[in-house]
């Protein structure tokens, strides 16, 4: 299974590797997860073997990507029409990224069917495909969106130096220099990474215009109460460990590991600052642990389907809807 890497920053590409190595070695398949029920297997689009979900908006409705062969293409799931894909330009590779409450769709896709010239689109239920366009350059990534269609990333610029963007219908593509988002809430505030003099990532927040640095590291997610969470680098990226950031609060707190884990990826958080990713194994150890923790209770593994490799989770939204990818046999 080939997964997308992204444009936002050398060190949030990190955060996407381990499921390569996943798919190396058996079928991995989209699931949504819920306290109540447990881990529900999305399964693939008709004659493909792997899946992945990347987003789910607060309706429920769930976007990633499917393999079939050596296409890879976006979907959308619901309830009561399960996955369907969605057509992307008819390209190679397209993946659906996230999605909002009115349906839009983000993600990224391969115009030439090369790596070197991905770039971002917005999907609507009445629109249809919009590519995104660049900030000049040839390559685009898209990271998030919001209620209101407010769309962040990364693209080249005409220099071919990698830069931040907020992307609007109308107003298009705004170059945000240097800090790279991931995630926007619905008030505009935004998270990510920017560089420190050194070059090491630092996890910051992007408030109209000011960006606050949070400590070092990657930061992923953002909620409406302008909470963040992300991975915290040590030096030299030497070892990862997931934190929540609040307003107001101390600093990073770093999130526990789950027993025998060694590096912790916080990923995305909801309005209730739950917060949900994953836990790498020890060295030796084979299988990746999705988690869930809220401030009540801590840290949860929220299982797998079943295959020895583990799971991965990438998005969480108000009901406490989780999904993600996991292998299945």
């Amino acid at each position: 299974m080939k997964r997308a890497t992204r444009l936002l920053s050398s060190l949030a590409i990190l955060l996407f590797l381990p499921l390569v190595a996943h798919a190396q070695f058996e079928d991995e398949h989209a699931f949504l997860w819920t306290q109540a029920g447990g881990m529900q297997d999305l399964g693939t689009i008709t004659g493909s073997q792997n899946s992945l979900a990347y987003g789910i908006s607060q309706l429920g409705e769930v976007v990633g990507y499917d393999i079939i062969g050596n296409n890879a293409t976006p979907f959308r799931w619901t309830s009561k029409a399960g996955m369907q894909a969605i057509p992307a330009f008819g390209t190679i590779y397209a993946y659906a990224a996230a999605v909002n409450n009115s349906g839009e769709i983000i993600g990224d896709y391969y115009p030439n069917g090369t790596s070197s010239q991905m770039r971002a689109f917005i999907w609507t239920p009445t629109g249809g495909l919009q590519d995104l366009g660049t900030l000049g350059g040839i390559t685009a990534a898209v990271g998030g969106i919001n209620r209101s269609g407010q769309v962040v990333g990364s693209s080249t610029t005409a220099s071919g130096v990698d830069h931040g963007f907020l992307w609007t219908q109308g107003g298009g593509m705004r170059d945000l220099g240097t800090f790279f988002p991931c995630a926007i809430n619905d008030a505009g505030l935004m998270a990510g990474t920017t560089s420190a003099a050194n070059g090491d990532p630092e996890a910051a927040v992007w408030n109209n215009g000011k960006v606050s640095i949070l400590g070092p590291g990657v930061a992923c997610g953002i909620n409406n109460r302008g909470q963040v969470v992300g991975t915290r680098y040590t030096p030299h990226g030497s070892s990862e460990q997931a934190f929540i950031w609040s307003p107001g609060g101390t600093g990073m707190q770093l999130l526990p590991q789950l027993p025998g884990a060694v590096a912790t990826i916080g990923q995305a958080i909801n309005d209730s600052g739950q917060v949900v990713g994953w836990n790498f194994p020890p060295p030796g150890g084979n299988a990746y642990q999705a988690f869930i923790w809220t401030q009540a209770g801590g840290a949860q593994d929220i299982g797998n389907l079943g295959g020895n490799y583990g799971a991965q989770a990438f998005a969480i939204n108000d009901a406490g809807q989780v999904v993600g990818s996991s292998t299945i046999q």
